[in-house]
């Protein structure tokens, strides 16, 4: 057994974000978006999409705000990492991306609907990046109720 993070919080988590992407997909309030005459005017083809990135390791919560109001804020280069890889989303054209330090801890049929898109180096480490295997466009969009 791997230790530290448990595997299932791990395969949770991307399963998670799985299915949210599957519901945005299939959405008849999101799809009504791609007919709408003046988004498509600024944005042709518009279609309401999403991307994220997963990382772990630690982090420390900390309360910022004033007395009116409060938010939770979770600071750490591992914060930042998930942030870098939601942004490089975009450039690499897939909804979703994950280090290979969560990857290590995926169960072998989870690792078989896994891809591997890159290596990179950020500062002075080196990162794997991964996908998982996601047809949404076969997802047909639910009927407006």
């Amino acid at each position: 057994m791997k230790s530290g993070a448990n595997w299932a919080w791990c395969e949770m988590s991307l399963m998670s974000f799985v299915l949210i992407l599957a519901g945005i997909r299939k959405s008849w309030k999101c799809d009504n978006y791609r007919d709408n005459e003046e988004l498509n005017k600024w944005m042709p083809n518009y279609w309401v999409s999403l991307g994220f990135g997963l990382h772990i390791g630690w982090a420390i919560e900390g309360a910022i705000g004033s007395n009116f109001k409060i938010d939770a804020s979770y600071l750490s280069p591992n914060v930042n990492m998930s942030n870098i890889l939601e942004a490089a989303t975009k450039d690499y054209g897939t909804p979703l991306l994950f280090t290979g330090d969560l990857y290590y801890y995926f169960s072998d049929k989870v690792k078989r609907e896994i891809w591997w898109i890159d290596s990179i180096k950020i500062g002075i480490t080196n990162y794997e990046l991964y996908t998982i295997d996601l047809n949404l466009d076969s997802i047909e969009i639910e009927k407006d109720e």
